[in-house]
């Protein structure tokens, strides 16, 4: 009988400070760009009013706007900007994983949301914007999101063989992988969510779309600004 493989539990501990100390740049500016967006919504009429036309085909739509906007925002809009600024091709393979990837995962966030506003309302104060960034961060994020990003990404890294994604968690578990990528998550998406909840609810998936893409171009920007000749 094989033994298990003991985890790195330090290893991976630090390995998500690094990750997010390095992604600290990118993460105070989309942060700047979250708070000049919130106090826009509030002081600015054009804005609000642009915004609320968004949010009313949220509300009209539901997770039939949820489903097909965060497929795009999240999935296909990474894919063609790394073609555009990286030269990065992309295979049919790729673009049908992130469109149904994302589109789940927008599902999942559109009931989320949903539910976070039944159980606490949607006002802008601390008593309703806490436990919903800590069921968001510390209870979804780790329990759904993390595992079926982690596996989910790791089986599309194994060419969408599952013999290989098994054989890539035998040389590295799960844990060792999850752990610095939940520590990062945490980095960014800690205050992130504060700023998408402070706006009404139909708004809250577009923005988190929004921000979302924000965060995925910034990372490219920024890692292609260092590789470069």
């Amino acid at each position: 009988m094989s033994k298990t493989k003991p985890i790195k539990w330090g290893a991976a501990i630090r390995e998500g400070i690094q990750a997010a100390k390095a992604n600290l740049l990118p993460g105070s500016i989309l942060i700047i760009c979250g708070v000049i967006l919130v106090v826009s919504y509030y002081q600015v009429a054009p804005i609000r009013n642009l915004l609320e036309w968004v949010g009313n085909w949220q509300l009209r739509l539901g997770m039939f706007f949820a489903i097909p906007s965060t497929a795009f925002f999240g999935g296909v809009a990474p894919l063609i900007f790394r073609r555009i600024f990286l030269r990065e091709g992309s295979t049919g393979k790729d673009y049908l994983f992130q469109v149904i990837f994302w589109g789940i995962m927008g599902l999942e966030v559109h009931l989320l949301y949903k539910m976070q506003a039944l159980a606490f309302g949607n006002e802008v104060n601390l008593q309703t914007l806490l436990p919903k960034a800590f069921i968001d961060q510390f209870v979804y994020v780790p329990i759904i999101a993390i595992p079926s990003m982690l596996l989910g990404y790791l089986w599309k890294q194994c060419n969408y063989s599952l013999a290989e994604t098994k054989a890539a968690l035998r040389r590295q578990n799960y844990w060792e992988r999850s752990i610095p990528l939940m520590i990062s998550n945490w980095g960014v998406w800690v205050p992130a969510v504060f700023i998408i909840y402070s706006f009404p609810l139909p708004l809250q998936l577009p923005l988190q779309n929004l921000i979302l893409t924000i965060w995925v171009m910034l990372v490219i920007l920024l890692t292609r600004d260092k590789t470069a000749d």
